[in-house]
């Protein structure tokens, strides 16, 4: 809000016919959660216990090393947190310049207990994008910080504080352009150098990597096909944290049908990445896609992951929705993958190297006021399983009040641990806009879950969950689109 306010009240200045927007939202939630404490025996106390494995004397299984201790873990201290969050998206325009435009997207996060006992909450601020944009005449240049939206930057890999720029030509539909400046952790809107993202403690990069590349495309009323080459270096041993390529299809060929494809291309180690294809059809109440992909996970050169050489994945989805009834909409989902060989020998254990995943939604509209929504899902991949189904029943007495109850049952059974989980939860939501420019929101959950173990470390983790919101959207007159008087009838003759 400081800088929101700052900015609103230096701008003005600038030029006589300023014009702006902000969105202000604030979020905070009441939760709780525990872990596990790491506890040992002497291996002398250690009993068989009734399923014949090693337990402690109080009945929780222990695994022994050797060195005169058996260890385990019991359940940890319960913990509560109130994590909350707020943020402001600014735009300016109407600066005294044709086509400059200014925004700024900015939030900070906090746990209000004082004691940051919920993660992700540091760093408090983050700056998600902040830039001055100029685009008049084919001419599209921003300046600040960027998140990308071309193919390599929606993988993640898209953040940059710096410069792009692109020129399109209209009638031959040729679009050319590049980037440059410096690049953001894998995945978030924090420089790699940060604490927030440093897993591997001294071997964290000590500068922010430079990134630049370049961009080609053609667009034409039925085709878009769009290429992007991306390298990143790092500045203290002038060494490449990675260089790839992508190219990335969409097509129209007839009416309702859309083919889109993509690939990308990791030219420091020589590997083909992910790609994937999709066929999607949109007709009168229906709509369904078919697709496949090629998955293959990417890592900066700079870390160690890349040694363990992560196999690929292949898959295949598909995906409908139909609405027999003006009232009624059905949606199913299904997804079925198969890792490839990882060449290796495991004599003595089995793994699995495929799973599927399968949901279906439905929803009915009684009438304008009442509204009915159920769903259930199934997962079994390599590791884990889940399945579980949730329903929702909505209530709009007006356009400025919503309730809504809401409920469901999620089981967890974890194949690689000595536990199944499964929960529980109830609740009600009230959404409310006060006025044409602010909405709350409320909402109270009931959860109750449980670890299922044959031995004393099963526990139930039940809790209730509190979460509030606020929203508020401001804006100078100029952004108030209003139509023009409507002509008088002419009298009838």
């Amino acid at each position: 809000m400081l800088l929101a306010t700052g900015a609103l009240g230096v701008l003005p200045t600038l030029a006589p016919a300023q014009s702006w927007r902000l969105r202000f939202d604030a979020s905070a939630q009441r939760v709780a959660f525990r872990g596990i404490t790491p506890d040992s025996v002497s291996e002398s106390q250690v009993i068989t216990g009734p399923t014949g494995g090693p337990v402690s004397p109080d009945g929780f299984a222990v695994t022994c090393s050797g060195d005169g201790f058996c260890r385990y873990f019991r359940a940890g201290a319960l913990r509560r947190g109130v994590p909350a969050s707020a943020g402001t998206d600014l735009t300016l325009w109407g600066l005294g310049i044709a086509g400059l435009r200014l925004r700024v997207h900015a939030r900070t996060v906090t746990d209000l207990t004082g004691d940051r006992v919920w993660p992700g909450t540091s760093p408090s601020f983050r700056l998600v994008e902040g830039y001055a944009e100029y685009a008049r005449e084919g001419l599209t240049a921003k300046l600040g910080r960027l998140l990308e939206q071309s193919r390599l930057g929606s993988a993640g890999a898209g953040g940059l504080d710096g410069i792009h720029a692109t020129y399109r030509w209209t009638a031959p539909g040729l679009e050319l352009g590049g980037y440059a400046g410096w690049g953001l952790a894998r995945g978030t809107v924090l420089p790699v150098t940060s604490p927030a993202v440093n897993p591997l403690a001294e071997f964290q990069p000590g500068r922010r990597q430079v990134v630049a590349g370049a961009l080609a495309g053609v667009h034409r009323r039925s085709l878009d096909l769009e290429a992007e080459y991306r390298r990143e270096v790092d500045t203290f041993t002038d060494y490449f944290v990675s260089e790839r390529f992508a190219v990335s299809l969409q097509a129209r060929p007839v009416h309702a049908l859309r083919v889109g494809a993509g690939a990308d291309y990791d030219l420091a180690q020589g590997l083909w990445g992910s790609a994937d294809a999709t066929i999607a059809y949109s007709g009168q109440g229906v709509w369904a896609t078919l697709g496949a992909r090629h998955y293959r996970p990417f890592f900066d050169l700079w870390t160690v992951w890349g040694v363990f050489s992560p196999v690929p994945h292949n898959g295949i989805s598909g995906s409908i929705a139909v609405n027999p009834l003006s009232s009624v909409q059905l949606q199913a989902r299904a997804e079925w993958f198969r890792y490839e060989d990882t060449e290796t020998s495991t004599p003595t254990v089995t793994v699995e190297d495929r799973g599927w995943r399968w949901g279906a939604d439905a929803a009915i509209t009684l009438n304008p006021r009442w509204r009915i929504e159920a769903g259930g899902h199934r997962e079994l991949v390599p590791g884990a399983a889940s399945g579980g189904v949730n329903g929702r029943v909505t209530w709009s007495p007006d356009e400025a009040l919503k309730v809504s109850v809401q409920g469901g049952s999620l089981e967890r059974p974890l194949e690689l641990r000595f536990q199944d989980a499964g929960v529980n939860w109830a609740g009600g939501a009230v959404d409310y806009r006060i006025a044409e420019r602010w909405s709350a929101g409320l909402s109270v959950d009931r959860y109750w879950e449980s670890r299922d173990r044959p031995d004393p470390a099963a526990f139930d983790w039940n809790q209730w969950r509190v979460s509030a919101r606020v929203s508020l959207t401001l804006g100078s007159a100029a952004d108030q689109w209003v139509l023009p008087p409507g002509k008088p009838r002419s009298p009838t003759p």
